[in-house]
């Protein structure tokens, strides 16, 4: 199976949806507006479209612009990032106390020093399911997944996800 990439994700998520998670790029605060449009400039560039143009646009006509296709990856990272630590951050700090990795209100703080088990992993993945929407769940699973696949390799089968043998 390829990798699972922000791209891919990006990709798998339907219109409507992805409108709606373009949006937080726009309301994620830690973000200067030189690093926004640093994140942007690859897909303003495939668009043909100039960082002025889109700046006048309404923030949810921004959104519906890159709903309407793919992204670059470093562009479909950020917004997936930014959707979950604008919308998401509740959901973030349980799963990672369930795990007892230290955090920030859901921002893992430090570099994870030992990957969850496998049983750990699973235990904590069946409480977030019970806890929030399935559909947000995996998304941010598939997000983690996708930012560092050794770290969280484990999750590949509770996502259906084969691991690529070496």
């Amino acid at each position: 199976m390829a990798a699972l990439t922000a791209r891919s994700i990006w990709n798998s998520l339907p219109r409507d949806r992805r409108a709606r998670l373009a949006l937080s790029l726009w309301e994620d605060e830690r973000l200067s507006r030189e690093e926004r449009l640093s994140v942007l400039a690859p897909w303003l560039a495939v668009r043909g479209m100039r960082p002025a143009f889109l700046e006048r646009l309404p923030r949810e006509r921004r959104a519906e612009q890159m709903a309407l296709g793919g992204l670059p990856e470093e562009t479909a990272s950020q917004v997936l990032t930014s959707w979950h630590l604008v919308h998401q951050r509740p959901m973030l700090a349980r799963f990672l106390d369930l795990l007892g990795i230290s955090h920030e209100d859901g921002l893992i703080q430090e570099d994870v020093e030992e990957p969850p088990s496998a049983e750990t992993l699973a235990e904590a993945v069946a409480k977030l399911r019970e806890e929030f929407p399935a559909e947000d769940v995996d998304l941010y699973l598939k997000t983690l997944y996708s930012s560092d696949a050794v770290t969280w390799a484990g999750l590949a089968p509770l996502l259906g996800l084969e691991e690529d043998g070496d």
